[in-house]
């Protein structure tokens, strides 16, 4: 009778031990989904701002068209996020700030001259916390 209880209690040990471990991997998996999220936001983030971090710098007036053109596409594609602003000194013969209408865009667009020279910055990202947190929301051009 003493045998048969040692060894009831050693299988619920046992079991216990089982449960355990188990409940320790399923709470490891789901912690370890929730980092490969992050990693996934801050890859689409990365992916998203690229497209105009590569125009930040000096560029000339034909790369400031194309600029123009990816704004207007995000603006168009991303409603949630909000648009994307451009900020501008004078451009030919176009001064305009704070840019974010179509129409807006398409003036600031024709008044870009392919041969000048032109100094891009981003000047703004969301700072909310949210799905769009990081992404740029305000750029600026000014003739060199």
């Amino acid at each position: 009778m003493e045998n048969a209880s040692k060894a009831l209690i050693i299988a619920g040990a046992i079991l216990l031990a089982i449960l355990i471990i188990a409940l320790g991997v399923f709470i490891f998996n789901k912690a370890k989904s929730a980092t490969n999220m992050d990693d996934l936001s801050n890859q689409q983030v990365e992916a998203h701002n690229s497209t105009f971090q590569n125009y930040e710098g000096t560029i000339n007036g034909t790369q400031a068209k194309a600029l123009i053109d990816a704004i207007r596409n995000n603006n168009q594609q991303m409603p949630d996020l909000g648009d994307i602003t451009i900020q501008s000194g004078k451009a030919g013969s176009v001064t305009i700030s704070n840019t974010k209408a179509t129409a807006d865009l398409t003036k600031l667009k024709n008044a870009f001259q392919p041969t000048e020279q032109y100094e891009v910055s981003i000047t703004e990202y969301q700072t909310t916390d949210g799905q769009y947190k990081g992404y740029v929301t305000k750029m600026t051009i000014t003739e060199k």
